[in-house]
């Protein structure tokens, strides 16, 4: 019997052997896919209102430009006068020009500030849709990523977005209020979504 056990001993200790490796072993798979991307005009175009007859002169300027981060920005420049709210109608369009026809429902969403700006010289920036009732308000006690509720916009459709800006008067007495200082920047995306 102890010879039997002697022999079994080393068939027994390399059977545990195989089962501690195999359950060691790692196991990879290859499925291979392959992306694709192509590149169309995006569905959902800002429009200055300029180009469609609103134009403030320097008192409102929408540019373009592209981030190093190759996302599309569109900056929107007020001009705000202390102490006396001040609205501008129509400054941007938002456009549905999907080539395909989808439906998008569409919403400005409050992002937060930039460049380390602040609400020391602004009161409040609010920008409406065109019914008035549908109003993203942003100031000093904002937080979260707030938005406007959804607006419908059909395929070779328009909305528009005013915007309303209150300078406060310490902006005067604190020498900013000179047209070419920068009082505040927030970031505010249009965010479409396919129903």
């Amino acid at each position: 019997m102890a010879e039997k056990t002697r022999k079994l001993a080393p068939a027994t200790l390399l059977i545990l052997l195989a089962v501690a490796s195999f359950a060691a072993a790692a196991i990879t798979i290859t499925n291979i896919t392959e992306w694709h991307v192509y590149a169309k005009t995006p569905p959902i175009v800002k429009v200055d209102g300029k180009q469609k007859g609103y134009d403030y002169g320097d008192y409102v300027t929408v540019d373009t430009y592209y981030a190093e981060d190759g996302t599309n920005r569109t900056v929107i420049s007020v001009l705000g006068f202390t102490g006396d709210p001040v609205k501008y109608d129509n400054v941007l369009f938002i456009c549905n020009e999907d080539y395909q026809g989808y439906t998008y429902n569409v919403q400005l969403v409050y992002k937060g500030l930039l460049y380390g700006t602040d609400w020391t010289y602004v009161q409040y920036i609010k920008l409406y849709f065109p019914d008035e009732t549908n109003v993203l308000n942003i100031d000093g006690s904002t937080t979260g990523t707030p938005s406007t509720a959804p607006r419908i916009i059909p395929p070779g459709a328009c909305d528009t977005v005013s915007v309303e800006v209150l300078v406060k008067p310490n902006a005067y007495t604190a020498g900013k209020a000179d047209g070419s200082t920068r009082l505040i920047a927030i970031q505010v995306d249009v965010v479409a979504i396919k129903p």
